[in-house]
């Protein structure tokens, strides 16, 4: 019994000694480090200006296209026999959806829209500011392994800032991928 408790407070005595590095109530934090910070309006725009795919041919009125794919998943062999029935066999969620919206949303605000309007499940934490999308369609981070979880791109580009900071434009595509490879396996090279 002695044992047992002289254990029981040395690691007491080291958690107490731990650190807690996570933000003070109110704050936002995400698993990937560094996602969650809010850009700076000069720092959001230059940003955009250094990463931004100019369509050719951007249609007269606000609407936008938003497709969710969860390809790399389905592939990844990591998912079991109740996921693989509720996901789409394609790994296709949603595809090529057209949807307006108003002047000044941003991709998080059509991505929500666009769920609700087809029933898809989406769950997040942090802000609309500062979201972090945790789960579509009962797929979640992590379910693929320690690098996995959802990424979004518009027209081809991943931005390195959040969804709830970038501000659509007329004709965007609007993509959430599911990566079980921190974005290697989907196109982006997140760590480079």
């Amino acid at each position: 019994m002695k044992k047992l408790f002289a254990m029981m407070l040395a690691f007491i005595f080291m958690l107490s000694g731990c650190q807690n590095d996570l933000p003070s109530s109110g704050d936002s934090f995400s698993g990937f480090e560094g996602y969650s910070l809010e850009l700076t309006e000069q720092e959001l725009e230059n940003a955009m200006r250094s990463g931004k795919v100019e369509l050719e041919n951007r249609p007269d009125e606000n609407i936008c296209y938003v497709t969710i794919t969860c390809k790399t998943a389905i592939a990844s062999g990591e998912l079991g026999e109740s996921m693989l029935k509720i996901l789409p066999e394609n790994g296709v969620i949603l595809e090529n959806y057209k949807i307006e919206y108003e002047d000044g949303d941003t991709v998080f605000d059509v991505f929500s829209s666009a769920v609700k309007e087809n029933k898809i499940h989406m769950e997040y934490s942090g802000t609309a500011k500062v979201p972090y999308v945790e789960g579509i369609a009962n797929l979640y981070e992590f379910d693929c392994g320690p690098l996995s979880g959802w990424m979004y791109r518009v027209n081809g580009w991943f931005p390195s800032f959040s969804l709830g900071q970038y501000k659509v434009e007329r004709g965007d595509s609007i993509e959430l991928v599911y990566t079980c490879d921190l974005g290697e396996d989907v196109g982006d090279n997140y760590g480079d």
